[in-house]
């Protein structure tokens, strides 16, 4: 894809899988951090804080990295994100991309010189940190254990663990996600496991 193109690459690879429409006119600055009042969350000063989000894939893919740093610097990207007025990020990891941590191939960050040969995780630091300072929220979703794009009912990845990650570990590494961004106040979610299939039931005896 030509680098004429990465506006619409983005917008489409993001926006359109998880996106709000933003409330009309200009949301207050949130001040953190979040907590809920019955079924509103609001931010320390007692105003109502409406999330409007986009998808950011990449930590839960082959490549594990967020989708566009071959494209354009990771700043650049987060500032087209504030352009179309959102607040805050949904970040796709998968279980496989935390415990591998793999070095990011050189041509999923051509655009960003300073992550080549860097491993995953120190690289989705530097992301979480950049959209930290940009003041936008990110939610984190264990989108997958092993990393690859989702999802179909074969893919042996529609429970929150499969034959090659166990529950206990998936139980360990969302400890693990967690105690990492503890003190990153601008990470205020946690979305458990994305698109439960394969079986998934909500009661009873069965352990899915």
């Amino acid at each position: 894809m030509k680098s004429t193109s990465f506006h619409t690459h983005i917008l489409c690879g993001c926006v359109l899988t998880f996106f709000i429409l933003p409330a009309a006119g200009q949301q207050a600055p949130i001040v953190l951090p979040l907590h809920t009042e019955g079924i509103q969350i609001v931010d320390s000063t007692g105003r109502g804080v409406r999330l409007t989000s986009v998808n950011w894939y990449g930590f839960d893919q082959k490549e594990y990295v967020v989708g566009g740093l071959d494209h354009a610097p990771l700043d650049a990207i987060i500032a087209q994100i504030r352009e179309i007025g959102v607040n805050s990020v949904r970040l796709p990891w998968a279980n496989e991309t935390l415990e591998h941590n793999p070095r990011v191939p050189d041509y999923a960050v051509g655009a960003n010189p300073a992550f080549k040969g860097k491993p995953a995780m120190e690289v989705m630091d530097a992301v979480i940190t950049a959209l930290a300072r940009a003041h936008i929220l990110i939610v984190l979703d264990n989108h997958m254990s092993d990393a690859d794009w989702c999802c179909s009912e074969t893919d042996n990845n529609g429970l929150w663990y499969n034959g090659e990650y166990p529950e206990a570990r998936w139980l360990a590494d969302w400890k693990a996600i967690a105690h990492r961004y503890r003190n990153q106040p601008w990470v205020i979610g946690a979305d458990l496991r994305n698109e439960l299939r394969s079986g998934a039931t909500w009661g009873g005896a069965n352990r899915n």
